[in-house]
C-alpha cells in the first residue's frame, strides 16, 4: 500500500509522522486514510495517535499548528514542535520527507501492512 507522508517531526528518540494512505476509494472514512503515529526509534514501536481535533494558534507573531489526540498534544510550528503523550515531552524538529531515515520507513511500511 503507498502513502503520503504529511508532516514528520523528529529528535534521536522519537517521530511523529502524518501519513495518508494512497489509492484507497473517495469514500473511506478520513480516520482510515489519514494517520498520525507515534514512533520509538529505540524500540521501533509504533502506535497509532487517537486524532480528536486540530486547531491554529498564533503566539508573539508566531504561527501553531495544534493536534489534539486521545492520550497526546502536538504543538508545531514550521521549525520545531512539542510533543506530549502519557505525561512524557519530546521536542521535536519538523522536517521534510527526504530526511525520514529507513528505519522508520520500514516502521511505517510494518504498520501500513498491518492495517
Amino acid at each position: 500500500m503507498k502513502f503520503e507522508t504529511l508532516f514528520y517531526l523528529m529528535n534521536e528518540n522519537h517521530s511523529v509522522v502524518e501519513i495518508k494512505i494512497c489509492g484507497l476509494p473517495a469514500d473511506t472514512p478520513i480516520q482510515e486514510v489519514y494517520h498520525w503515529l507515534s514512533i520509538s526509534t529505540e524500540t521501533k514501536k509504533v502506535e497509532k495517535l487517537s486524532f480528536v481535533s486540530m486547531d491554529e494558534e498564533t503566539v508573539k507573531g508566531i504561527k501553531f499548528n495544534v493536534r489534539v489526540f486521545e492520550n497526546a498534544e502536538l504543538r508545531f510550528d514550521e521549525s520545531y514542535g512539542k510533543f506530549v503523550m502519557n505525561n512524557d515531552g519530546h521536542i521535536l524538529m519538523n522536517c521534510s520527507e527526504e530526511f525520514i531515515p529507513e528505519q522508520v520507513r520500514v516502521c511505517i511500511q510494518e504498520y501500513i501492512s498491518n492495517i
